[in-house]
């Protein structure tokens, strides 16, 4: 008779903790929080500390283009799985990374990997030997990213980060755009300001609030706007012209354009302060642009003034309209003296790069 209340007594209590592990699953998770470009590394001590740890810095911490002062393209933070578990805020992050050598079997990060993927998905990245990439979500709250970089051994992980650098950076900013877009439009767009360069240069770009127009030059077909926060001041160029050739899309023209643009526009109390583009002493990098299918050109340098010691970056967009008949040029840059601007200047390329060019009628 003890015998068989034990047994039930047992049968009641597996019951009741399958109930609240059921109930558990369905509970609905909370929102994840963090900054942006921010990546949570989930990896064994010796691994980061070693030269596996000093390859992902290489890649993830490389410098972002181009600033005045050196800032990385991701901000990281370390974690092993035991500091994870003694700390459950430290689960409630954006992104993670976790990263693990599958030949150490006594891992604790290994086994999560195991774990998480499955067994079948574990065996076969142990039996190929290939570098292995996985993504997951929401493991832990919603609106998590977790990337999972693993390799049979220690040199297959190091490929792993090296091969997959250029996909996993570009899913962390695809992560980040709702969070981006929501800091760029906490003052709702100005529709008036927005309809005004649609109509006017034929590009669909919203303008947050409080930028004000700075310079609006009907003879030019020129529009200047800027918006003045407590560390630094964000500019947006907009100007149309005919487009002649390919030579307007040139790395010279593009100097050319910003210097005329200084001198006549930018200029202080102290004779002859103009900004111009320092590309004596920096490089003004290049890169092809296309914004949705119409061609153009990229080009990111540091302008500074010519009397004082103040500068900043910039970021110069040329777009061929679609009728081929006009060039729509932009240029963003920005002063915020002993403040951080990378995640200013991504505000404005973000700006940018989601805008829409009209048809041609």
């Amino acid at each position: 008779m003890i015998t068989r209340i034990l047994i039930l007594f047992s049968f009641i209590i597996l019951l009741a903790s399958c109930h609240n592990e059921v109930t558990k699953k369905f509970e609905p998770k909370g929102a994840a929080l963090g900054k942006l470009n921010e990546i949570v590394v989930i990896a064994d001590e010796d691994l980061w500390k070693g030269a596996l740890g000093d390859t992902f810095r290489f890649y993830f911490r490389s410098a972002y283009p181009i600033l005045p002062a050196p800032e990385p393209l991701f901000d990281l933070r370390h974690f092993t799985v035991e500091q994870l578990r003694a700390e459950p805020l430290r689960k409630e992050l954006r992104t993670y990374a976790i990263l693990a050598d599958l030949s150490d079997v006594e891992s604790t990060t290994s086994k999560m990997i195991k774990s998480d993927m499955g067994s079948e998905k574990y065996r076969t990245a142990l039996q190929t030997g290939k570098p292995n990439s996985s993504i997951g979500k929401d493991k832990w709250a919603s609106g998590q990213m977790l990337v999972y970089l693993f390799g049979k051994d220690k040199s297959s992980l190091v490929e792993s980060i090296k091969e997959n650098f250029p996909a996993v950076a570009k899913r962390v900013n695809q992560h980040d755009s709702k969070q981006l877009e929501s800091a760029i439009y906490f003052d709702k767009a100005n529709t008036a300001m927005t309809r005004n360069i649609e109509d006017r240069f034929g590009i669909e770009m919203p303008v947050p609030g409080k930028y004000v127009i700075a310079v609006n030059d009907s003879i030019n077909n020129l529009m200047w706007l800027r918006k003045d926060t407590p560390d630094a001041v964000l500019n947006v160029v907009l100007q149309k012209m005919p487009y002649k050739d390919k030579s307007q899309l040139s790395k010279e023209n593009v100097i050319a354009m910003r210097d005329n643009f200084g001198s006549k526009y930018l200029t202080t109390e102290i004779e002859n302060n103009v900004m111009v583009v320092n590309s004596e002493d920096l490089p003004v990098y290049e890169y092809a642009f296309n914004l949705n299918g119409n061609y153009g050109k990229e080009f990111r340098g540091i302008w500074e003034m010519t009397q004082e010691f103040s500068g900043g970056p910039f970021a110069t967009y040329l777009i061929v309209s679609p009728d081929q008949k006009s060039l729509i040029y932009i240029d963003t840059f920005i002063l915020a003296p002993g403040a951080k601007k990378r995640d200013k200047m991504m505000r404005l390329d973000y700006m940018v790069k989601n805008a829409k060019i009209k048809e041609a009628s």
